[in-house]
Protein backbone atom coordinates (compact mmCIF):
# COMPACT_ATOMS: atom_id res chain seq x y z
CA UNK A 1 0.00 0.00 0.00
CA UNK A 2 2.72 2.13 0.90
CA UNK A 3 4.61 1.53 -2.50
CA UNK A 4 1.80 2.21 -4.37
CA UNK A 5 1.25 5.53 -2.67
CA UNK A 6 4.99 6.58 -3.25
CA UNK A 7 3.98 5.82 -6.86
CA UNK A 8 1.03 8.56 -7.12
CA UNK A 9 3.11 10.69 -5.43
CA UNK A 10 5.74 10.70 -8.02
CA UNK A 11 3.33 10.89 -10.96
CA UNK A 12 1.89 13.83 -9.41
CA UNK A 13 5.19 15.60 -9.17
CA UNK A 14 6.53 14.05 -12.09
CA UNK A 15 5.31 16.86 -14.66
CA UNK A 16 6.65 19.29 -12.49
CA UNK A 17 9.84 18.28 -12.30
CA UNK A 18 10.05 17.75 -16.20
CA UNK A 19 8.73 21.27 -16.49
CA UNK A 20 11.45 22.49 -14.65
CA UNK A 21 14.07 20.26 -15.88
CA UNK A 22 13.10 21.61 -19.14
CA UNK A 23 12.41 24.90 -17.99
CA UNK A 24 15.30 25.65 -16.01
CA UNK A 25 18.28 23.04 -15.92
CA UNK A 26 18.35 22.39 -19.53
CA UNK A 27 18.91 26.40 -20.14
CA UNK A 28 21.43 27.00 -17.51
CA UNK A 29 23.64 24.24 -18.71
CA UNK A 30 23.17 25.51 -21.95
CA UNK A 31 24.51 28.87 -21.02
CA UNK A 32 27.49 27.56 -19.08
CA UNK A 33 28.28 25.98 -22.23
CA UNK A 34 28.17 28.65 -24.22
CA UNK A 35 29.55 30.78 -21.14
CA UNK A 36 32.94 28.67 -22.15
CA UNK A 37 33.32 29.84 -25.83
CA UNK A 38 34.07 33.22 -27.89
CA UNK A 39 30.94 33.92 -29.61
CA UNK A 40 31.99 37.60 -30.49
CA UNK A 41 31.19 37.45 -34.23
CA UNK A 42 34.24 39.55 -34.97
CA UNK A 43 36.41 37.05 -33.80
CA UNK A 44 35.38 34.57 -36.69
CA UNK A 45 33.67 30.59 -35.70
CA UNK A 46 32.87 30.14 -32.03
CA UNK A 47 36.09 28.82 -30.62
CA UNK A 48 36.23 27.19 -27.14
CA UNK A 49 38.42 29.06 -24.70
CA UNK A 50 37.22 27.56 -21.41
CA UNK A 51 37.79 29.34 -18.04
CA UNK A 52 39.70 32.53 -19.86
CA UNK A 53 37.20 33.78 -20.96
CA UNK A 54 35.80 34.38 -17.24
CA UNK A 55 39.22 35.87 -16.34
CA UNK A 56 39.21 38.19 -19.64
CA UNK A 57 35.73 39.58 -18.16
CA UNK A 58 36.77 40.23 -14.80
CA UNK A 59 39.48 42.27 -16.16
CA UNK A 60 36.90 44.14 -18.00
CA UNK A 61 36.27 47.51 -16.05
CA UNK A 62 32.72 47.41 -18.02
CA UNK A 63 31.62 44.22 -15.95
CA UNK A 64 32.34 45.72 -12.69
CA UNK A 65 30.95 48.95 -13.56
CA UNK A 66 27.78 46.91 -13.97
CA UNK A 67 28.17 45.05 -11.39
CA UNK A 68 28.69 48.21 -8.70
CA UNK A 69 25.69 49.53 -10.61
CA UNK A 70 23.66 46.69 -10.08
CA UNK A 71 24.49 46.31 -6.22
CA UNK A 72 23.51 50.02 -5.74
CA UNK A 73 20.02 49.39 -7.41
CA UNK A 74 19.62 46.40 -6.22
CA UNK A 75 20.25 47.69 -2.35
CA UNK A 76 18.74 51.38 -3.35
CA UNK A 77 15.25 50.21 -4.63
CA UNK A 78 14.70 46.85 -2.17
CA UNK A 79 15.22 48.84 0.70
CA UNK A 80 12.90 52.10 0.30
CA UNK A 81 10.41 49.86 -1.42
CA UNK A 82 10.30 47.70 1.91
CA UNK A 83 10.33 50.97 3.98
CA UNK A 84 8.10 52.59 2.25
CA UNK A 85 5.88 49.61 1.95
CA UNK A 86 5.78 48.66 5.80
CA UNK A 87 4.84 52.30 6.51
CA UNK A 88 2.03 52.40 4.34
CA UNK A 89 0.63 48.97 5.74
CA UNK A 90 0.99 50.82 9.22
CA UNK A 91 -0.84 53.66 8.11
CA UNK A 92 -3.51 51.14 6.17
CA UNK A 93 -4.13 48.94 9.08
CA UNK A 94 -5.50 52.07 10.78
CA UNK A 95 -9.38 52.55 10.39
CA UNK A 96 -10.51 55.87 8.46
CA UNK A 97 -13.25 56.53 6.07
CA UNK A 98 -13.02 55.43 2.80
CA UNK A 99 -9.92 52.53 3.38
CA UNK A 100 -11.13 50.52 0.78
CA UNK A 101 -10.58 53.22 -1.77
CA UNK A 102 -7.22 54.06 -0.94
CA UNK A 103 -6.53 50.18 -0.27
CA UNK A 104 -7.22 49.70 -4.14
CA UNK A 105 -5.52 53.05 -5.20
CA UNK A 106 -2.37 52.31 -3.74
CA UNK A 107 -2.09 49.11 -5.99
CA UNK A 108 -2.66 50.63 -9.16
CA UNK A 109 1.32 51.02 -9.54
CA UNK A 110 1.58 47.38 -8.82
CA UNK A 111 -0.98 45.97 -10.73
CA UNK A 112 0.08 48.39 -13.89
CA UNK A 113 2.46 46.21 -16.36
CA UNK A 114 5.96 47.19 -16.30
CA UNK A 115 6.38 48.97 -19.55
CA UNK A 116 2.84 50.85 -18.97
CA UNK A 117 4.77 52.52 -15.89
CA UNK A 118 7.67 53.10 -17.43
CA UNK A 119 6.10 55.29 -20.43
CA UNK A 120 4.01 56.77 -17.57
CA UNK A 121 7.49 57.95 -16.01
CA UNK A 122 9.04 58.46 -19.28
CA UNK A 123 6.71 61.15 -20.22
CA UNK A 124 6.86 62.78 -16.20
CA UNK A 125 10.79 63.15 -16.83
CA UNK A 126 10.47 64.46 -20.49
CA UNK A 127 12.96 67.02 -20.79
CA UNK A 128 10.72 69.63 -23.15
CA UNK A 129 6.85 68.91 -22.36
CA UNK A 130 7.60 66.31 -18.78
CA UNK A 131 5.49 66.99 -15.93
CA UNK A 132 8.45 67.04 -13.91
CA UNK A 133 10.09 69.91 -15.42
CA UNK A 134 6.87 71.85 -16.00
CA UNK A 135 6.13 71.52 -12.12
CA UNK A 136 9.42 73.17 -11.59
CA UNK A 137 8.93 75.84 -13.84
CA UNK A 138 6.04 77.26 -12.28
CA UNK A 139 7.15 76.53 -8.65
CA UNK A 140 9.54 79.39 -10.10
CA UNK A 141 12.80 77.25 -10.57
CA UNK A 142 12.50 77.24 -14.33
CA UNK A 143 16.25 77.87 -14.57
CA UNK A 144 16.26 74.26 -12.81
CA UNK A 145 14.68 72.21 -15.12
CA UNK A 146 16.84 69.37 -16.75
CA UNK A 147 17.08 66.21 -18.87
CA UNK A 148 16.63 63.78 -15.97
CA UNK A 149 16.86 60.52 -18.07
CA UNK A 150 19.89 62.13 -20.03
CA UNK A 151 22.20 63.30 -17.77
CA UNK A 152 24.64 60.41 -16.13
CA UNK A 153 24.48 61.74 -12.30
CA UNK A 154 20.39 61.87 -12.75
CA UNK A 155 19.72 58.73 -14.90
CA UNK A 156 20.12 56.08 -12.06
CA UNK A 157 18.46 58.42 -9.21
CA UNK A 158 15.70 58.91 -11.66
CA UNK A 159 15.10 54.88 -12.33
CA UNK A 160 15.76 53.73 -8.62
CA UNK A 161 12.66 56.30 -7.83
CA UNK A 162 10.01 55.33 -10.76
CA UNK A 163 10.77 51.49 -9.33
CA UNK A 164 10.28 52.19 -5.88
CA UNK A 165 7.03 53.61 -7.08
CA UNK A 166 6.37 51.03 -8.77
CA UNK A 167 6.88 47.95 -6.56
CA UNK A 168 6.28 49.00 -2.97
CA UNK A 169 2.28 47.95 -3.07
CA UNK A 170 3.48 44.50 -2.97
CA UNK A 171 5.70 44.70 0.02
CA UNK A 172 3.11 46.93 1.48
CA UNK A 173 -0.06 44.34 0.43
CA UNK A 174 2.27 41.26 1.90
CA UNK A 175 2.94 43.40 5.18
CA UNK A 176 -0.86 44.37 5.38
CA UNK A 177 -1.49 41.25 5.51
CA UNK A 178 0.78 40.45 8.27
CA UNK A 179 -0.06 43.17 10.54
CA UNK A 180 -4.05 42.44 10.20
CA UNK A 181 -2.79 38.52 11.70
CA UNK A 182 -1.38 40.35 14.86
CA UNK A 183 -3.40 39.16 17.93
CA UNK A 184 -4.77 42.76 19.54
CA UNK A 185 -4.29 41.31 22.94
CA UNK A 186 -0.76 42.00 22.52
CA UNK A 187 -1.09 45.45 21.95
CA UNK A 188 -3.65 45.80 25.07
CA UNK A 189 -1.06 43.74 27.30
CA UNK A 190 1.66 46.49 25.99
CA UNK A 191 -0.76 49.84 27.00
CA UNK A 192 -1.09 48.20 30.64
CA UNK A 193 2.75 47.57 31.07
CA UNK A 194 2.83 51.51 29.76
CA UNK A 195 4.25 51.10 26.52
CA UNK A 196 3.90 53.57 23.69
CA UNK A 197 3.21 53.53 19.98
CA UNK A 198 6.90 53.17 19.35
CA UNK A 199 7.67 50.71 21.80
CA UNK A 200 4.72 48.68 20.78
CA UNK A 201 6.00 48.58 16.99
CA UNK A 202 9.10 47.55 18.32
CA UNK A 203 8.55 44.95 20.97
CA UNK A 204 5.21 43.37 19.88
CA UNK A 205 4.58 44.85 15.39
CA UNK A 206 7.96 43.55 14.22
CA UNK A 207 8.68 40.36 16.19
CA UNK A 208 4.93 39.40 15.09
CA UNK A 209 5.89 40.39 11.16
CA UNK A 210 9.46 39.44 11.54
CA UNK A 211 8.93 36.24 9.29
CA UNK A 212 7.03 37.92 6.55
CA UNK A 213 9.05 40.76 7.05
CA UNK A 214 12.19 38.60 5.87
CA UNK A 215 10.26 36.75 2.95
CA UNK A 216 9.63 40.40 1.24
CA UNK A 217 13.35 41.66 2.11
CA UNK A 218 14.39 38.07 -0.05
CA UNK A 219 11.52 38.45 -3.03
CA UNK A 220 11.82 42.07 -3.48
CA UNK A 221 15.81 41.87 -3.61
CA UNK A 222 15.87 38.75 -6.24
CA UNK A 223 13.08 40.45 -8.04
CA UNK A 224 14.76 43.98 -8.45
CA UNK A 225 18.00 42.79 -9.11
CA UNK A 226 16.51 40.84 -12.17
CA UNK A 227 13.92 43.72 -13.46
CA UNK A 228 14.84 44.59 -16.55
CA UNK A 229 11.74 46.55 -18.24
CA UNK A 230 11.81 50.06 -16.16
CA UNK A 231 15.61 50.64 -16.88
CA UNK A 232 15.41 49.48 -20.65
CA UNK A 233 12.29 51.73 -21.09
CA UNK A 234 13.57 55.12 -19.80
CA UNK A 235 17.28 55.08 -20.38
CA UNK A 236 18.05 51.62 -22.15
CA UNK A 237 20.99 51.40 -20.00
CA UNK A 238 22.47 54.94 -20.97
CA UNK A 239 23.35 58.10 -20.84
CA UNK A 240 27.29 56.43 -21.32
CA UNK A 241 25.88 53.23 -19.71
CA UNK A 242 25.50 55.02 -16.24
CA UNK A 243 22.42 52.87 -15.92
CA UNK A 244 23.25 49.54 -16.84
CA UNK A 245 22.47 47.05 -14.39
CA UNK A 246 23.09 43.24 -15.42
CA UNK A 247 19.58 42.08 -17.43
CA UNK A 248 20.07 45.19 -19.51
CA UNK A 249 24.14 44.65 -19.85
CA UNK A 250 23.03 40.76 -21.03
CA UNK A 251 20.44 41.99 -23.58
CA UNK A 252 22.42 44.13 -24.88
CA UNK A 253 25.58 42.20 -25.45
CA UNK A 254 23.14 39.13 -26.65
CA UNK A 255 20.92 41.27 -29.45
CA UNK A 256 22.75 44.33 -29.48
CA UNK A 257 26.71 42.51 -30.26
CA UNK A 258 25.56 39.25 -30.84
CA UNK A 259 28.40 38.28 -28.29
CA UNK A 260 26.68 35.42 -26.55
CA UNK A 261 29.26 33.95 -24.66
CA UNK A 262 30.20 36.99 -23.08
CA UNK A 263 26.69 37.18 -22.02
CA UNK A 264 26.39 33.99 -20.81
CA UNK A 265 28.90 34.67 -18.66
CA UNK A 266 27.65 37.71 -17.16
CA UNK A 267 24.40 35.66 -16.72
CA UNK A 268 26.58 32.76 -15.19
CA UNK A 269 28.32 35.12 -12.57
CA UNK A 270 24.81 37.04 -12.31
CA UNK A 271 23.12 33.54 -11.18
CA UNK A 272 25.97 32.46 -8.99
CA UNK A 273 25.57 36.15 -7.27
CA UNK A 274 21.91 35.59 -6.55
CA UNK A 275 22.18 32.27 -5.69
CA UNK A 276 24.89 32.44 -2.78
CA UNK A 277 22.94 36.00 -1.48
CA UNK A 278 19.73 33.76 -1.48
CA UNK A 279 21.17 31.17 0.45
CA UNK A 280 23.07 33.62 3.15
CA UNK A 281 19.13 35.14 3.48
CA UNK A 282 17.53 31.73 3.41
CA UNK A 283 19.95 30.85 6.28
CA UNK A 284 19.54 33.77 8.40
CA UNK A 285 16.10 33.25 8.51
CA UNK A 286 15.88 29.69 9.58
CA UNK A 287 18.67 30.59 12.00
CA UNK A 288 16.58 33.42 13.61
CA UNK A 289 13.42 30.98 13.51
CA UNK A 290 15.27 27.97 15.67
CA UNK A 291 16.32 31.18 18.22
Amino acid sequence: MKTRSNLFGYLFIGPSIFLLVVLLFIPLLYSLHISLQDTDLTHGAPKWIGLSGYVDSWKNGELWRVGKQSVVWTVCVAFFQVVIGLLAALLLNRKFPLRWLVRGLVLLPWVLPGVIAALTWRLVYDSQFGFLNSLIAKLGFGMHATDWLGTPGLAMFSVILAAIWKGFPFAMLMLLAALQSVPQDQYEAAKIDGADGWKQFVHVTLPSISGVLKTVVLLVSIWTFNYFEMIYVLTGGGPIRSTHIAPTYIYELSFGHFNFGEASRVSVISFLFIFLISLILIRQMHKNERN
